[in-house]
C-alpha cells in the first residue's frame, strides 16, 4: 500500500513529462522540415558554385552549412514578416509548407516500414485519393502547430 503512494506520483509525473517533450517536438517537426529542405537545397545549391571558390577540402562543407543555415534564417524572418503583416498570405504559405512537410514524412514513413505505400482499398485511384485525404488531415494537424509557434512568436514581439 504504501508502495502504491510512492509510485501513483511517479508515474503521473513521468507521464506529464512525456506529455510536454511530445509538444516540444511535435513543435520541432513543425518546422524542422522546411528548414532541413531550404537549408539542403541552398546548400546544395551554392557547393558547386559558391562554397568550392571560398574554400578547399572540406571546408567546402562548412560553408555549404553555414549557406545553409543562413537561408533558413532569412526564411524565418520572412515567415515572420508575412505573419505580421500579411497573414492570410502567410495562413497559405504555412498550409502548404505542412502539407508537402506531413507528405514527405508520410511517405518516408511507409517506404521505411513497407517498402512502397500501401494500397488502401481495392481500387487503385481511389486508395490514392485517401491517402491523399489522411495526409490533408494530417496537415491540419501540422499546419495549427505551426500556426500556434508563429502567434505565440509574434505575442512575445509586441
Amino acid at each position: 500500500m504504501i508502495l502504491f503512494f510512492f509510485l501513483v506520483p511517479f508515474i503521473l509525473f513521468i507521464l506529464l513529462y512525456l506529455l510536454r517533450l511530445s509538444k516540444n517536438i511535435s513543435k520541432l517537426i513543425a518546422v524542422f522540415i522546411d528548414f532541413l529542405l531550404i537549408g539542403g537545397i541552398v546548400a546544395y545549391s551554392v557547393h558547386g558554385k559558391l562554397s568550392i571558390k571560398i574554400a578547399s577540402g572540406n571546408a567546402v562543407y562548412f560553408w555549404d552549412i553555414i549557406f545553409g543555415i543562413g537561408a533558413c534564417f532569412i526564411y524565418y524572418i520572412l515567415l515572420n514578416y508575412l505573419v505580421i503583416n500579411f497573414p492570410k498570405l502567410a495562413a497559405v504559405i504555412n498550409y502548404v509548407i505542412a502539407w508537402v512537410g506531413t507528405l514527405i514524412i508520410y511517405g518516408i514513413t511507409f517506404i521505411l516500414f513497407y517498402g512502397r505505400f500501401t494500397q488502401l482499398l481495392n481500387n487503385y485511384d481511389f486508395s490514392i485519393i485517401i491517402q491523399i485525404i489522411i495526409i490533408t488531415m494530417l496537415a491540419f494537424v501540422t499546419f495549427n502547430i505551426r500556426k500556434n509557434i508563429f502567434v505565440a512568436q509574434n505575442e512575445l514581439s509586441r
